[in-house]
This record gives C-alpha cells, structure tokens and sequence, in this order.
C-alpha cells in the first residue's frame, strides 16, 4: 500500500492536527516576523499561550531568541537562522543552538530548526522554527566542551626561532578537530592537527582519544610517520565502533635550527609560505596516505622540510578549505593564500581573522564543519 495516498490518511490527519500533535515546539511567522502560529508544545516549552504570542514580531517578544550558544545576539547585529531562512532561502544542514526567553524570564537552550515557507506558486512567505528543549543535553555539551578546551593549544607562545598561534572553533558546542603544539623536554617543538568523522560529542570522543594515543606514541618515538603508526594501530585495537575515522598530521622541529618532519593520515595539505619579493608563496606539502582507523598496520611517509627566517607553515583541517561561499564555492588553497597574501606586518597576524574570512564569504553566516588551524612562523632573526 502506498501510504502517501492513503485515503485514510488523507481524510483522517490534516497538516494543521500533525503541527498540533508534534512533540517539537513549532512556530511559523510571515516575512514581516509576525507570528503566525504557535503550537502546544511551543507553549508548554516556552510558557506562552499561542493566543498571546500570535500577532507579535517574534523580535519584539523579549526578544524570542536571545543569543546564540557562543554567545551572539541573534537579533540586531546578531545572525537570526529564521531570518536568514525567509530572507535568503537558507535551511540550515544542522540544528543551531540558542537561547529563547520563557514566559517567566528564563533563558532556555534549544536546538533550532529553520526552513522556508512557500506558497503554490513558490514564492517565499514566511519561515517555519521546529525546537527541543535541550537544558539537559546542553549542560553535557558544555562540560565536553569545557574538558575539550583544556585538550587544545589556544594560547599563542613562542620556543627559539618560532611564535606557534591557533585557531579553534567546534561547529557546535563541541566537535571533532582537535589542534595542540608544545615543547618537550628534550626542546623539540611537537604538534598535531587532527579531525574525527562528524560532529558533535561522538567526534569529541574520538578526537579526546586521538589525543590519548598521540601523546602515548611519544613516550616511544619522535617520529612522526612511526607515531602515526602507532597511533592507527592502537586506534583500530582500542576502537571497536564501525564507520569513525581521523586524519591527522603531525610536526616535529628543532626550533633553533628551523627544521622539521612532516607525517599525515588522510589530513589536508601542509603549506609553507615562502617569502619571495616581499610577497608570501605558498609551497605544499602533500602526502597521500589513509586516514586513521581504515587500515591495518598502515604505514606512513615522513617528510623533511626547513624554515627560512620570515616563512610560515600551515596546517588546517578540512573545514577551512571545504568552507563555501554563497554560491558554494569553497576556500581551497587559493582562498588560504589570498588570507596570507594580506598580511604586511607581523603585527597584523591573527588566526582568528581568518574564521571571520571563512563567515564573511558566506552571507548566511553559516559554516558546515569545524574550523581548526595551526601555523607556526619564524622570525627574521638569523640563525646563530
């Protein structure tokens, strides 16, 4: 039988009874973000009666939706996801988090869902908002979150000849990249840029025990190709959940003498940044080679390169390069050159301009991965 011409059905459940039934606080507004409709769950979620929401622009109630998880106001200067649906046709791929205001003045978490609203005809008349509340889920988020920033290198520091700066933002509260560089007791620089299947805590996890098993490795070897090894195949012997993978790269440099090994699994490109006549080229580094947990005993390339004084190496995760703009073209090497190519000064050099790049392009405001890079520069002092 097919159910989708079911008279039954058709007779039995109109569109107006599912919105009414849904679990899911749900919300419709026309292109003036007049309310339009506000269902039951809406108002046992939020605590206001359909009959006094109905009518109001959704913005002028408290505002509706306060901030964002990170924090943004998603009225004003903010990003609305429900703006953006009726004004630009944007469906989001993920749920947003942020904060909506309950009846009483609470401040409540919810994963927001957006989408258009068309008439026959096609053209856009409003947008729909679907969410959950998410206060109990939320405060896990937060403390995977929280564990997850004391995993990750996000203070810029300096060791010899070399200022090691990165960048990390998790698509959602948390996420799968995973970014760290120190200095051992030996005095070698070592860092890592890694990035799990997914998102969310599952591809924490992943990237938390990508951590675990990278600095186990170093307690046998400085190698980068060998601690790949090792980690892949304690990866495969500890991990038994199908379909999880990392790609991951790993930097091992003398920072006095600017040299170094390069070693990846499956991870973009490393690119060195050569100054030639004042202007930054960009020289890659590439190795093919799988990505961590896809197969056994694997083994991996190590690269050697050098540092000349005013070069930089790069190394980001895929969500730099795969970032698309409006019309989904994405950042790529020539996006990632046009960045540095910008930069005069050492003064001017921050990572955290690139992730407003990567948003900026994009008018919706809206990326689809996380956002993760390490660059290591080295000065201009000659080496002694």
């Amino acid at each position: 039988m097919n159910t989708c011409n079911d008279e039954f059905l058709l007779e039995s459940i109109s569109y107006f009874d599912v919105l009414e039934q849904m679990q899911d606080g749900i919300f419709i507004v026309d292109r003036d973000f007049t309310i339009r409709y506000w269902n039951p769950a809406a108002e046992q979620i939020l605590g206001y009666p359909a009959r006094e929401v109905c009518g109001w622009a959704c913005s002028t109630l408290g505002p509706l939706c306060k901030r964002d998880a990170s924090g943004n106001p998603l009225c004003g200067e903010g990003i609305c996801p429900l703006a953006l649906s009726v004004k630009g046709g944007y469906t989001g791929r993920y749920p947003s988090y942020v904060f909506m205001r309950t009846a009483d003045g609470r401040e409540v978490p919810l994963s927001l869902s957006v989408s258009t609203l068309k008439n026959k005809e096609g053209q856009v008349v409003g947008g729909i908002g679907m969410f959950r509340d998410m206060s109990e889920e939320y405060g896990q988020l937060k403390l995977v979150s929280e564990i997850q920033k004391t995993m990750v290198t996000t203070e810029p520091f300096a060791v010899g000849h070399l200022r090691i700066s990165t960048l990390f933002h998790p698509l959602e509260v948390t996420g799968g990249d995973y970014v760290e560089a120190f200095r051992t007791d030996t005095g070698l620089l070592v860092a890592s840029s890694a990035d799990a299947t997914g998102h969310g805590v599952s591809a924490a996890l992943f990237a938390m025990i990508y951590k675990t098993l990278f600095h186990g490795s170093l307690k046998s070897t400085y190698s980068p190709a060998k601690m790949l090894e090792l980690i892949n195949r304690d990866f495969i012997q500890t991990s038994t959940v199908e379909g999880y993978y990392l790609t991951a790269s790993i930097i091992v440099m003398d920072p006095k003498k600017r040299t170094g090994y390069f070693a990846s699994a499956g991870h973009p490109m490393a690119l060195i940044f050569r100054r030639r006549h004042g202007v930054l080229v960009p020289e890659p580094i590439r190795e093919r080679s799988f990505m961590i947990g896809m197969v056994e005993n694997c083994k991996y390339q190590e690269i050697p390169f050098s540092l000349d004084p005013g070069d930089i190496l790069f190394l980001a995760s895929d969500g730099v390069y795969e970032a698309e703009d409006a019309n989904g073209i994405p950042f790529e090497i020539e996006g990632v050159t046009a960045f540095f190519a910008d930069w005069i000064t050492e003064e001017e050099r921050n990572l955290e301009d690139l992730y407003q790049v990567l948003k900026s392009r994009n008018p919706l405001g809206q990326l689809a991965d996380d956002v993760s890079a390490l660059m290591i520069e080295s000065d201009n002092i000659e080496g002694l």
